[in-house]
């Protein structure tokens, strides 16, 4: 489709946004606004009593059954000896009770730490000293894990209330199912705006977690822009989330979204390529929410009945990326794809309701695009100081303004907080949030994702877009997904491209040499391959890139065949080779 027709879809995009979103965002927000999570429920309780609230394998609750659920729990978080501002950990995987702890937590006015399930030894013990938390209620399955990673004397300081799910709670252990039984439900605690209802964490790609404080103001802010802008949930519609619940986008965009509409959320334990379409016909559901790779991963699935005929009308989500997006959309009769762009601590998001393959959004005036070095994220000043902004059709940094409307709540710790901030940047004074993303400006406001800053690297004095090398990869026939980054070879500057790839069959090394020549540029080839079975991803199906480059493409490191672009074909890289090649004896 041409610049003209997305032009209009654009204007209608920024006509709604300003005359029918913003009125109703900046009518609600005050420091003395009654609204929380919990606020949500209560309304849907008095409309919806006996509708359906939650499923969960053969569990359905309804929201009365929920509140009743609620009432319980909040009991038994007082009886723990928690009160108002006191944190607890949840560390288990998808399920009902992981959400009615969450809004008990509200209601109780207690703080709910939301722990990545793949954290383990060091990353699990940092992230419950940052949150002080005094209880973990903890999905059975994952207690070798944390009695392995802290010490008895660390265990010792916490309560610890387990909870039934593919194994049973020792009898050693509190199970909730019990104390639940003898529980008294607790008073609803009177919060305001500007108070912390939970912590979710960074997803440590980079170094140890960070605890992003979520206040009550932030958490509604994301059912907002979840519900009006995102998904327009209606009362019957059936909401399938297979996304973690520690994370931003499945529980606080998606699921604490459809609070306000009162629709039944289907609770997926883990995401499943094989279950996925099959779920949506049992539950005969009608939106689900993506992130990261997971619609890749349903593309290189095998074809199957349930995927036509469904009743899905809308998904929204982040990181699908422009390669495969009318792929997905064609194959599995997508009618509706909205692709957002934000940050759990971020200050502002976009959002592509128009439905333009590879957009997030609309440049808008708070939202500023700047330039900077493309490797290193940092700003390029004027002669006056202040930043500049890019022109149509260049890549930089993401910075949004921080202001009354659009606050900036940070993390536990000020430090961390402190760095996200950047000052003075068009004027004295001012205060701009670093998202610490590259975005590019396209034509009539249109903006795409570039790279993380620290991903794109510069190789022969050039800058390369992981993501832009990434997308030309994944188009060679076998390529079932592809993660680019720059590693270091001793005696050359900058960093050589490198590519960890899970291939099929029907993958060649001589076809795909042929392809990445045809297709790419000197500077932007991936010198090295690393084929492997299994991609290296976040628990929200994001690359991890960092262990990957210091493995670099020495073959002694991993069991991997790495394999190196030598003239015009790919050859495996042996010991003697890879000392050729670090010494300099080996050109390219």
């Amino acid at each position: 489709m041409g610049n003209l027709y997305w032009k209009f879809h654009g204007i209608f995009e920024d006509i709604y946004y300003y005359v029918t979103a913003l009125p109703r965002f900046i009518l609600y927000w005050g420091e003395k606004s009654p609204l929380n999570l919990y606020t949500f429920v209560k309304w849907n309780i008095k409309k919806y009593p006996n509708e359906n609230a939650f499923l969960f394998k053969e569990e359905v609750l309804t929201w009365k059954q929920a509140s009743d659920k609620i009432d319980n729990y909040s009991g038994v978080i007082r009886s723990l000896g928690l009160n108002k501002g006191d944190s607890f950990a949840l560390l288990m995987d998808n399920r009902v009770e992981y959400l009615l702890l969450i809004l008990a937590a509200v209601k109780s006015g207690t703080i709910a730490a939301l722990i990545n399930t793949t954290v383990r030894g060091e990353g699990l013990r940092h992230v419950l000293n940052v949150a002080n938390a005094k209880a973990v209620f903890i999905g059975a399955s994952h207690l070798d894990k944390f009695n392995s990673s802290l010490t008895d004397e660390e265990r010792g300081n916490l309560i610890i209330v387990g909870i039934e799910d593919q194994e049973q709670v020792p009898s050693n252990i509190q199970d909730l199912t019990n104390l639940e039984k003898n529980s008294t439900p607790c008073d609803e605690e009177t919060t305001t705006f500007k108070e912390a209802c939970m912590y979710m964490y960074t997803s440590g790609t980079t170094g140890l977690p960070k605890a992003a404080l979520i206040t009550n103001e932030r958490a509604v802010r994301m059912t907002y822009f979840g519900q009006f802008l995102g998904f327009n949930f209606k009362q019957s519609d059936v909401l399938y989330n297979t996304l973690p619940l520690y994370h931003a986008t499945g529980l606080l965009y998606c699921w604490a979204a459809s609070l306000r509409a009162g629709n039944a959320i289907v609770i997926k334990e883990k995401f499943s390529a094989s279950d996925f379409w099959s779920d949506i016909q049992k539950y005969q559901a009608t939106i689900f929410p993506y992130v990261g790779e997971l619609c890749r991963y349903l593309l290189n699935s095998k074809e199957v009945p349930e995927e036509k005929g469904h009743k899905i009308r809308r998904i929204s989500g982040n990181g699908l990326r422009p390669d495969i997006w009318e792929k997905f959309q064609e194959r599995f009769q997508i009618p509706e794809i909205r692709e957002i762009y934000g940050a759990t601590e971020g200050v502002t998001g976009f959002i592509n309701r128009a439905g333009r393959p590879g957009m997030i959004g609309r440049h808008r005036s708070a939202d500023k695009i700047v330039k900077c070095d493309l490797e290193s994220g940092e700003l390029i000043r004027n002669e006056e100081g202040r930043c500049e902004k890019v022109n149509v059709g260049e890549t930089g940094l993401y910075i949004s303004e921080i202001s009354k409307l659009a606050t900036f709540d940070g993390y536990l710790d000020s430090q961390a907080s402190q760095k996200k901030i950047l000052t003075d940047c068009f004027k004295d004074g001012d205060r701009y949030f670093n998202s610490g993303d590259l975005l590019t400006l396209h034509e009539n406001n249109w903006l795409s994702f570039a790279d993380r800053v620290g991903d794109t690297f510069r190789w022969k004095g050039e800058n390369v877009s992981t993501m832009e090398v990434a997308a030309i990869v994944n188009k060679a026939e076998g390529v079932l997904d592809a993660n680019v980054y720059g590693v270091q070879v001793e005696n050359t500057e900058g960093r050589a491209g490198m590519a960890q790839m899970n291939v099929s069959e029907s993958f060649n090394l001589s076809s795909f040499a042929n392809h990445v020549e045809k297709n790419l540029n000197g500077f932007q080839k991936p010198y090295f391959l690393r084929l492997t079975k299994e991609m290296q991803t976040t628990g929200t199906f994001k690359h991890q890139k960092e262990d990957l480059k210091k493995l670099g493409f020495d073959p002694s490191k991993s069991q991997d065949p790495v394999y190196f672009l030598n003239g015009d074909k790919y050859e495996e890289i042996n010991e003697e080779l890879y000392k050729s090649i670090q010494s300099g004896n080996v050109r390219f």
